[in-house]
């Protein structure tokens, strides 16, 4: 009896260590900017994005292409959203986080691409 339970608890203890290991991954660090770079877009303030991010992130996103991106998305991220992180990617050099966007408003999924370089954005990509 004793042994038929220990087993269960261990079965049960080997399938949620994947889960527990994999949250613990979620970098604290982008998860801030994430939240930071989403906040600029619902409050459409394109100072405050380039703000968040490196020199050439700064000159890379004009204000027009910003301006497409808030108009489409700014609305719901206001309503309200739930970043899920997902995982990252090592790409050309640098680690790209991936998360997964849910809004409030129940409409289509987003998925976002930050790449962190030195505490700023060098890449944050929606969806």
């Amino acid at each position: 009896m004793k042994s038929s339970m220990l087993r269960c608890v261990l079965i049960a203890a080997a399938l949620l260590l994947p889960a527990a290991a994999w949250a613990d991954n979620e970098p604290a660090q982008a998860r801030h900017l994430l939240s930071s770079l989403l906040e600029a877009v619902a409050a459409e303030d394109y100072q405050q994005f380039r703000a968040l991010g490196t020199e050439d992130f700064q000159t890379g996103i004009p204000e027009e292409e910003f301006n497409r991106v808030t108009d489409v998305i700014a609305e719901r991220v206001e309503q309200g959203y739930e970043a899920d992180y997902l995982t990252h990617l090592n790409q050309q050099g640098y680690r790209v986080e991936i998360w997964k966007i849910s809004f409030a408003d129940g409409g289509d999924d987003t998925l976002a691409r930050l790449v962190v370089f030195e505490g700023k954005a060098a890449g944050f990509l929606l969806q």
